[in-house]
């Protein structure tokens, strides 16, 4: 049925670019069998093009976006690699700013510990712990020294304010600003006020972010004072909400004036050692001599890359992930940036289209290969109307469960999980590398197949068999050109099972760090560039507060100024929306799972913060809310709520706990869709990605996004309590209420 629908596509269409793949994201922990791009790899070989969903840099929006014209770090999205940046921290720093960083909750769901203990080192260093963010979050509860409540997405106002005192203060780096950066006498006169009339004091902040105005003063003295370091994971939620970019920008800026690299003053990533994304030549701690040649061409590890089957993209159409209901519904689109993730600064000026002319078909048949717009990305709803439009003639979804963006599928083909084929497994995000050898823990159940195996099968019947090897071959391949092969074969592998890389000694790393970066014994992070004072990625080479390249491009754009400044927006409080919808909605990745990973592990579900029971014995996600707001509300502990806004409904079990600043409201990203009713839209799973809102709301039809963000926090809804009859009247609806 699927290979006649392909060729009915390309016969009534003339290609197969009407043929859109969803194929990307993480992983089942396999290399070879559950790589989710092989869908890419087969329409790339029937060579008469797709529709390819490029993938927006959702994990470092602002930064992406933002600080990447003011630093570069093009190769990792924006952010400054990590070379040995855990030995400058250790000992030389003597403050770290949580900055909505949880490292022991955001760790990737296949580091275990690593973020614990990261933490346990910088208490055992005796470096103190501020943690900023709307909630106490666990890693602030448990190794904070204090935790500094703010408002949501309001930090480019309290960063503003901290510039104003070191400058009022003269309590900034000067020197380093005159060698380092570019652009810093714009900056000053905008935080004194000299440009709009508003100076950006610590009372301004107040009224802001809710940080009172001593606090902010006390904070900006100690930062200054102390040898201070600004910690993120990828960013938190302040990075995945309306013009994070601006955020993100100053707090580049905060880094700059403080002298960015000398000892103790560094961007740290807490829990990321993914090559080519955190480091350009060294990995941020000692771990085996060989990947310390990485910046010099020696292949060090492909299998943790995980990128064996991509092929090239030059056939395919792009559309960008954020974008994709829109692309349905309401073509054409255009946007900004092709958003590859690691893309050069000025790919952001290029304008794309889709569908690429008038006379194209558009969007006919959608491949999903295990993706989740519903609910791991922005407007959730939307994606849903998308799924529907009469303008889709099919939905082939490959998954190994009925889920999500499935539910929507009109043919289904059963994957494999883990457990039922041989594969090989990458061991990275933590403090050791190495691979070791899968074999299948169970017969395949039913007629399931590995997605490999299924695009294997497809190929066969599609005339391009010679693209898909065996799997047995393919992972050899892939085996004998990792430096494990140097040392074990194959056959011998396979038998061992496992291998992990030595790690070096404290002797051998310091040379290997004097060798390959000029490094002394206690160096890392940005100390090469504090040491050079230029080198970036960005035009002048150096830190730029007011960014060269928006300059060139789009010298007038409002949303994205050459200047970061503080911006209000329609999903801020205050706004005339918020007195419709006056809570903001915090949406922090989850403790209890993976993104959507784990959601459905039944014992996980009696643990408090897990999930609530409800009345009808289902189990809600939690909302956190204030015990001031809840009695408002009256809404108790226990109580099933509704939290909505003109975009749809979502029920919560409520979580009252002075976890959560007043005003807003806390939910962990990732819960499974359970919709009530398509028509009213309402959801119990707890998918509060089915309300965020799109990029496209800010613009008119037919006008560039300019940036194709995924706002996925920070956006404003309401809550109230609803009682046994309503819930009844509710789940009565979709028939399940008592059963």
């Amino acid at each position: 049925i699927i290979v006649k629908e392909i060729d009915r596509i390309r016969q009534t269409y003339g290609s197969t670019e009407p043929i859109l793949v969803m194929a990307d994201g993480h992983g089942q922990s396999g290399y070879i069998q559950t790589t989710h791009s092989w869908a890419h790899h087969l329409f790339n070989a029937l060579g008469s093009g797709w529709t390819i969903v490029v993938r927006n840099p959702d994990s470092w929006e602002g930064y992406y976006y933002g600080a990447k014209h003011v630093w570069g770090f093009d190769s990792s999205v924006g952010e400054p690699s990590q070379d040995a940046i855990w030995d400058d921290i250790l000992e030389n720093c003597e403050m770290v700013i949580f900055s909505g960083c949880d490292p022991e909750t955001t760790v990737p769901g296949f580091a275990g510990q690593i973020g614990t203990f990261f933490c346990d080192f910088l208490k055992k260093a005796g470096i103190k712990i501020i943690g900023i963010s709307p909630d106490l979050n666990y890693a602030e509860a448990i190794h904070a020294d204090k935790w500094v409540p703010i408002k949501p997405n309001t930090d480019a106002a309290l960063y503003l304010a901290i510039a104003y005192v070191w400058i009022t203060e003269d309590t900034y780096d000067k020197e380093y600003i005159e060698t380092h950066c570019v652009g810093f006498e714009e900056f000053k006169r905008y935080v004194l006020g000299e440009e709009d009339g508003i100076p950006k004091t610590p009372e301004w902040a107040e009224n802001i972010t809710g940080v009172s105005s001593w606090v902010i003063r006390a904070l900006a003295r100690t930062w200054a004072k102390k040898r201070t370091s600004l910690a993120v994971h990828y960013g938190g939620p302040k990075q995945r909400g309306f013009l994070a970019h601006m955020t993100a920008r100053i707090e580049a800026y905060l880094l700059a004036m403080q002298g960015l690299g000398k000892p103790g003053r560094q961007f740290l990533r807490v829990v990321r050692f993914l090559p080519g994304l955190a480091f350009e030549k060294l990995p941020p701690v000692p771990q085996y001599p060989e990947s310390a040649q990485f910046g010099k061409g020696i292949p060090s590890l492909p299998v943790c890359l995980g990128y064996v089957s991509s092929p090239p993209l030059d056939k395919a159409l792009p559309i960008i992930k954020t974008l994709v209901a829109e692309a349905i519904l309401n073509p054409p689109v255009y946007w900004y940036g092709k958003n590859t993730i690691v893309c050069s600064g000025d790919d952001q000026f290029k304008l794309f289209r889709y569908p690429p002319r008038d006379n194209h078909p558009g969007i006919k048949m959608i491949w999903n290969e295990n993706s989740c717009l519903t609910q791991c990305w922005n407007h959730g709803y939307r994606m849903i109307e998308a799924f529907r439009s009469p303008k889709i003639e099919l939905i082939v979804s490959v998954t190994p469960w009925l889920e999500n963006d499935a539910l929507f599928a009109d043919i289904i083909l059963p994957a494999q999980t883990i457990f039922e084929h041989e594969d090989l497994i990458n061991i990275h995000h933590s403090d050791m590398y190495g691979i070791a050898y899968q074999d299948k823990a169970v017969a395949p159940l039913g007629e399931s197949k590995s997605d490999y195996e299924i695009y294997r099968m497809l190929a066969e019947r599609l005339g391009v068999a010679d693209a898909f090897p065996p799997p047995e071959e393919l992972m050899k391949k892939a085996y004998e050109e990792t430096m494990i092969s140097r040392e074990i074969s194959w056959e011998d592998f396979k038998k061992k099972k496992l291998y992990i890389y030595s790690a070096p000694t404290w002797e051998e790393w310091i040379k290997i760090k004097k060798e390959i970066m000029g490094f002394e014994e206690h160096e890392g992070g940005m100390a090469w560039f504090y040491k050079k004072g230029s080198g970036l990625t960005t035009p002048t080479g150096k830190i730029e507060f007011v960014s060269q390249r928006i300059q060139k491009y789009a010298p007038g754009d409002k949303e994205r100024p050459p200047l970061a400044k503080w911006v209000e927006h329609e999903e801020s409080s205050g706004s005339l929306r918020s007195k419709r919808y006056p809570f903001i909605v915090v949406s922090a990745h989850p403790r209890w799972r993976h993104h959507t990973i784990g959601d459905d592990i039944p014992w996980l579900w009696m643990l408090p913060s897990c999930k609530i029971m409800g009345p009808d014995g289902y189990f809600y996600e939690p909302v956190w809310i204030h015990p001031v707001d809840a009695a408002k509300k009256g809404i108790k502990h226990g109580d099933i709520t509704m939290v909505y806004n003109d975009r749809g409904a979502v029920l919560f079990g409520a979580y009252v706990t002075e976890r959560i600043i007043p005003g807003a409201l806390l939910i962990q990203h990732g819960s499974h869709l359970d919709i009530i009713s398509l028509e009213d839209k309402v959801d119990r799973g707890g998918a509060i990605n089915l309300i965020c809102p799109s990029p496209y709301e800010k613009y008119k039809a037919g006008e560039p996004v300019r940036i194709p963000e995924m706002v996925v926090t920070g956006f404003l809804a309401d809550i109230r309590k609803v009682d046994r009859s309503e819930l009844e009247k509710l789940l009565k609806k979709k028939g399940q209420y008592g059963e």
